[in-house]
């Protein structure tokens, strides 16, 4: 038996997604242990993968995305030893601007709003060594300082809190877009590794983490069940910086 899962890789630019995809990716071909999940064979069209796998093998930094979803996504064909039913995975990795456009300017491309209709789950990226908020709080303190010190700020959409765009994307995919419900999705928190550095003291467990650090993201999915079933996992492609 095979089937065919489509999914859609939200996240913010460098949010660690084209990493995950070339990490799934070597893990197929090099499984861990001899009932985990496999690669059966290689797509037709390995362009996107291949282009990177020396500079990602090597733990550099990856070009930074320019694809969209006019091009072939990713495919990635598994297998489960065990029961030998077989599967193919298509995972289309979106440019983060792309999602922050959609919050800058309101609106989406038709395309995306087409491919919407085909996917079978999401994958939503954060990361674990990146502020989800940007220092809202420090406001109260601005407001200590004699008037001749005050900055003169200006709000710029880009420059928004992490989770309150990512929240933003994902209600437009809920309320605008065609998906099945409730839609299947995973939380995937890049640089895991990170949070278990000497003296880092921010939860240890995936779940604690989201909801103590992205907490806005958190609530919302966790009260939007009839749209969202969700889990949450931490993930590291590199291991390291």
């Amino acid at each position: 038996m095979q089937n065919e899962h489509n999914f859609l890789i939200v996240g913010l630019p460098e949010a660690g997604k084209t990493s995950f995809i070339h990490a799934l990716d070597d893990v197929l071909q090099n499984p861990p242990s001899r009932d985990a999940l496999c690669s059966y064979g290689l797509a037709e069209d390995r362009s996107y993968l291949e282009r990177d796998k020396a500079k990602f093998r090597a733990g550099k930094k990856l070009d930074h995305t320019e694809r969209n979803l006019q091009g072939p996504a990713p495919e990635l064909w598994f297998e489960h030893p065990e029961s030998g039913q077989r599967g193919r995975v298509f995972l289309p990795d979106v440019n983060g601007e792309v999602f922050q456009d959609q919050w800058v300017d309101r609106r989406w491309s038709t395309s995306f709003r087409d491919a919407l209709k085909t996917i079978d789950g999401m994958l939503v990226f954060v990361r674990a060594d990146t502020p989800a908020s940007n220092q809202e709080l420090l406001g109260q303190m601005i407001l200590l300082l004699p008037l001749s010190q005050k900055p003169a700020l200006s709000f710029q959409p880009k420059k928004a809190s992490a989770q309150v765009q990512l929240v933003d994307v994902l209600q437009f995919i809920a309320i605008k877009g065609e998906v099945v419900r409730p839609l299947k999705v995973a939380v995937l928190i890049s640089a895991w590794d990170t949070v278990e550095k000497p003296g880092n003291l921010q939860p240890k467990t995936p779940s604690a983490f989201l909801l103590r650090e992205w907490a806005l993201l958190y609530q919302y999915l966790r009260s939007n069940h009839d749209v969202f079933v969700t889990k949450i996992y931490g993930v590291s492609a590199l291991g390291g910086t």
